[in-house]
């Protein structure tokens, strides 16, 4: 029963998560089970952080993504994953500062090695196709290259104070084949069940910039913060509200926003 608990709790997890800036957890899903996640998210930045970390003012940004995940488990070890994704990106008034349309498309896979009755460890690989080739246009910097990603994932269940809980630690590198510098990437989620129904998740997203960066593009280093709730309508649904920001970095925006949304289990 507990083993059933704590993959319960992480399953909510890795639904809202993919809503996020990070994808899955380390869990798994069961051989032909499936989720399907509608997400809503919008940002906006004045701010940006310079090169030595200080905060200035910045050209107003905005940016609006819909994005529609896709996982199945075709083995209880073996899932597969996919993300369309639609957005909206502005940068100013001027030509091709604002552009909308098909963003990337996310299709990979995540491998279970390892686990017990509380813990697993897996792998996962990720490509990211880009919607847009137009290098023109400044607000498709950065996407219209390809990229590679993969991470060593590791997830823990807890019991605190009589409240399931867990924690999920992602180490990452993604490789990206255009001008702007690979990148290494740690992502961390805390979880606790407050109710039964509702799930309170606390996460960090920091991402750093490896070698050296052409064509224009600047060496970065970012650190997002977010913090959700997700309610269980009932076996098959759940919705989830969350709100994130950049805490610091260097040569990256100071963004805020806003995360919805909904999904469905089959």
């Amino acid at each position: 029963m507990r083993q059933i608990l704590i993959y319960a709790l992480a399953s909510a997890f890795f639904h809202a998560c993919a809503a996020l800036p990070a994808l899955a957890g380390a869990w798994t899903l069961p051989e032909g089970d499936g989720q399907i996640i509608v997400s809503l998210s919008h940002s906006f930045a004045d701010e940006r952080f310079s090169a030595i970390g200080e905060e200035g003012r910045a050209t107003e940004f905005e940016k609006t993504e819909v994005r529609a995940f896709v996982e199945y488990g075709l083995k209880d070890w073996l899932t597969l994953h996919a993300q369309p994704e639609w957005r909206h990106k502005s940068t100013g008034s001027a030509f091709g500062e604002t552009v909308r349309g098909l963003g990337r498309l996310d299709f990979g896979a995540r491998v279970r090695v390892w686990r017990n009755d509380v813990s697993v460890i897996s792998v996962q690989g990720v490509a990211r196709m880009p919607g847009t080739s137009n290098r023109l246009a400044p607000a498709n910097g950065g996407d219209t290259d390809w990229e590679l990603d993969g991470r060593l994932l590791y997830g823990k269940g807890y019991t605190i104070l009589g409240r399931n809980a867990f924690t999920d630690t992602q180490l990452g590198y993604r490789v990206r084949f255009g001008d702007p510098a690979d990148e290494v990437r740690l992502d961390m989620t805390a979880g606790i069940d407050v109710t039964p129904e509702i799930l309170a998740l606390l996460q960090s997203f920091n991402s750093m910039s490896v070698g050296k960066a052409t064509g224009g593009f600047l060496s970065t280093r970012e650190h997002k913060v977010s913090a959700s709730l997700v309610y269980r309508i009932d076996e098959d649904w759940a919705v989830q509200a969350g709100v994130q920001g950049t805490l610091s970095g260097q040569n990256t925006l100071k963004e805020r926003g806003f995360t919805l949304g909904i999904w469905r289990s089959f």
